[in-house]
């Protein structure tokens, strides 16, 4: 079952220039990873710093690996040191699966 990700970064709008070229090479390496089906930035233009990842992966174990990588390990923590506040996750299933699950309960 495909995971489904949400993933809010709010950096500081004057390091914007320090961080682009981090996200820049943490999106690459993603979406080379066997287990990524999708890995998108968007950037708020409303609020000035941020910043929302929409990911799709193909399974939890998939998302650990991304986590666990050497790439995220190196990269997160450059890009974490620029945040006003911690970021913002949400893990999300299709709604359908919620649906089977109350069948086979009910």
């Amino acid at each position: 079952m495909t995971l489904k990700l949400i993933a809010e970064d709010y950096i500081q709008p004057d390091k914007i220039d320090e961080v682009l070229p981090l996200y820049q090479a943490l999106v690459e390496k993603t979406k080379a990873e066997a287990g990524c089906i999708a890995y998108d930035l968007y950037h708020d233009h409303k609020q000035k710093g941020h910043f929302v990842f929409i990911e799709e992966w193909v399974d939890r174990e998939a998302l650990d690996l991304h986590v666990q990588s050497e790439h995220f390990q190196q990269l997160v923590p450059q890009i974490d040191q620029y945040q006003i506040q911690a970021g913002r996750f949400a893990h999300l299933h299709r709604f359908e699966v919620l649906l089977s699950d109350k069948k086979e309960d009910g």
